[in-house]
Formats: C-alpha cells, sequence, structure tokens
C-alpha cells in the first residue's frame, strides 16, 4: 500500500462515525470509477434504501477513500448530503 493510501485510510477511520461500516472501495471498469459505500447498520432500510448511507466516486483509489473521508466528515459535522 502507497503511503499516500495508507494516510488516506488513517484520515478515513478518524472520520468515520461510531457504529458505521465501510466497504473497501472497488474498482468498476465500465465506468472506469472507483466506488466506495458506508452505511450505518443500525438504521432499518425502508423497502431497502437508506437515508444513512453514502456512496463515493472517483478516478484512483486514494482519490475514493479521501472523498469517502470528505462526506462523513460532513456527516459528522452535521451537516447533510448535500452541504
Amino acid at each position: 500500500m502507497t503511503t499516500e493510501l495508507h494516510d488516506a485510510w488513517n484520515e478515513l477511520h478518524e472520520a468515520t462515525p461510531t457504529g458505521w461500516h465501510v466497504e473497501r472501495p472497488r474498482y468498476h471498469r465500465e465506468s472506469r470509477e472507483w466506488v466506495q459505500y458506508a452505511f450505518d447498520p443500525s438504521e432499518r432500510p425502508v423497502v431497502g434504501l437508506r437515508s444513512r448511507e453514502r456512496t463515493a466516486r472517483a478516478e484512483s483509489e486514494v482519490d475514493v477513500v479521501t472523498e469517502m473521508t470528505r462526506c462523513l466528515r460532513k456527516l459528522g459535522e452535521g451537516r447533510g448530503r448535500h452541504d
């Protein structure tokens, strides 16, 4: 693991709200992007939808982990999905 990726993961772990589950990023060849998903497993989904979930997308693995960190930090600061 590169130092940059390692550092990005450390920041993500610090930003992840207690109890949340963050999946490993996956590369999607069709769209040529990395995707990472995080959610609060204590929330009961209504017909498969969760309000406490986040999906990050980026061109590189480092960038997708960094984007997820940004999303979860906003959540921790009490800001919504569109801030």
